[in-house]
Parts: C-alpha cells; sequence; structure tokens
C-alpha cells in the first residue's frame, strides 16, 4: 500500500470526518462539566456523522431510524450524557487508524458496517485490548472469530492460514496490530487536546462477549468488515478522570 494514501483519502472513501474539530471542541466543552448542554449539541448537529452515531447510541434496539424513540440530539444527550458524545468523538480517530492499519499492513479495504447487519461472534474468539489513561481514561476492546484472527495473522506474516495454528504467535500478531491501531489513535487524541498514554495490550482467546463499563464511562461499539473477516471495536471512556 503506498504512502500516499493518507487519513483525508480513508475518510472521503469511507465517510469519516477527516479533521478532529467535533472531538477538539467537545473536549474543551465536556471538561467543564458544567457545560451546556445546548453548546454540546449546537457541535453535535454540526457534525452530520457524530449526530447520527448519537442517535444510533440512544436508540440501541432500533434496527433503523423509523424505529428511533429519541430523535433529537439534546435528548439523545440527556439520556445517554454528554461523556457518551465525548466517547462517539473519539470513535472517529480510532475508526480511521483501524482502516490505516488495515490498509497498511494488510492491503485490505476495511468498511465500517452497521452492527446490527454483522455476523455475531458465537463461543471463544481472539480479544485484544488496551487501556489508555491521561485526560481521558477508557479501554478499546478488538474482537474477532479465531479463524478472521488467523487469517489476519497469515497476511500480515505472508503464510498461508494453515501456517498459522499457534495461537500464541496469532496473539502476538493481533497486539502488534493492535499497538499500530491505538498507536494512531492516541497521536489523533493528543492532536484532540486528550493527552494519554497507552497501556501494553492483552490478547488473548475468551468466551466472554461482555464489554466492562466503569461508572461514569461511555461506550460506543462499531463493527467493520474486509471480504470475509469482520472485526468487532468497543470503547468506553471517562473524560471527567484526574490527569
Amino acid at each position: 500500500m503506498s504512502d500516499a494514501v493518507n487519513y483525508q483519502d480513508l475518510a472521503r472513501k469511507y465517510g469519516f470526518a477527516p479533521k478532529l474539530e467535533s472531538a477538539s471542541r467537545l473536549t474543551q466543552l465536556v471538561a467543564r462539566q458544567d457545560a451546556d448542554v445546548d453548546e454540546i449539541a449546537k457541535v453535535i448537529n454540526k457534525d452530520p456523522s457524530l449526530k447520527t452515531r448519537l442517535l444510533r447510541a440512544a436508540n440501541p434496539d432500533a434496527e433503523n431510524e423509523a424505529e428511533y424513540s429519541v430523535e433529537t440530539v439534546e435528548d439523545a444527550l440527556i439520556r445517554n450524557g454528554v461523556g457518551c458524545a465525548m466517547v462517539l468523538a473519539m470513535g472517529t480517530p480510532l475508526a480511521m487508524a483501524l482502516i490505516k492499519a488495515f490498509q497498511t499492513m494488510l492491503s485490505l479495504n476495511l468498511e465500517s458496517i452497521d452492527r446490527h447487519q454483522a455476523m455475531p461472534i458465537d463461543g471463544e474468539h481472539m480479544l485484544g485490548t488496551i487501556g489508555f489513561n491521561g485526560k481521558v481514561v477508557g479501554s478499546v476492546y478488538l474482537r474477532m472469530s479465531i479463524e478472521d484472527a488467523r487469517n489476519v495473522a497469515a497476511t500480515i506474516l505472508g503464510l498461508s492460514a494453515g501456517e498459522m495454528q499457534d495461537t500464541s504467535e496469532i496473539r502476538d500478531v493481533i497486539g502488534e496490530l493492535l499497538n499500530i491501531m491505538t498507536g494512531n489513535f492516541k497521536s489523533n487524541l493528543c492532536d484532540a487536546g486528550l493527552e494519554c498514554k497507552l497501556e501494553p495490550p492483552d490478547v488473548k482467546v475468551t468466551s466472554d462477549l461482555e464489554t466492562p463499563v466503569a461508572r461514569g464511562s461511555g461506550l460506543e461499539r462499531m463493527a467493520f468488515k474486509a471480504g470475509k473477516i469482520q472485526l468487532f471495536v468497543d470503547v468506553t471512556a471517562n473524560p471527567w478522570m484526574d490527569d
């Protein structure tokens, strides 16, 4: 993959906002803790992608917009809290970082898909986790089936899937993918004024599908697809933690 591919190119292709004005502005507002909901709503209403995702998060059981019971940004903020808006803003650079990692490491076009339309993970799967702390404290969770993890690892190493039977080797490769993905994520957060440090990645095989959400934290759940490969990414964050 050519180094000429950049975030702006990927953003145009996959519909993510190429700049972080919304995240930066929301950071300033949410950090005050007494920010006016109307101020926050104005920022979100100017960002169509962020507005769409906030309304989707406020209507978790709806299959489509026609089933939404919460229809305005203001009502969504009241229902989910302003911290949720901050997490959603952070989801943009995370998604962009993941897409770029797949482009550069696997030469695969990763695209965002509706989580409701994705084939759910069942039983044992690969889970990679990286925590971050600083002005925002939270974690990034990357899930995929063991078969998909094997195919991803084999592609990165230039091997066939049949040569990737050692799960410890697969975990190492997925951990490196996490490092690269969250490294780009961290860079984007810092650019938006959210200085943070990353913890080492933890990759394991598990059947636990729950994503722990600490009190005061928000959660965004995303799904991606590249060919037959599916990935699920959750990000949790509390924007009001001490440095």
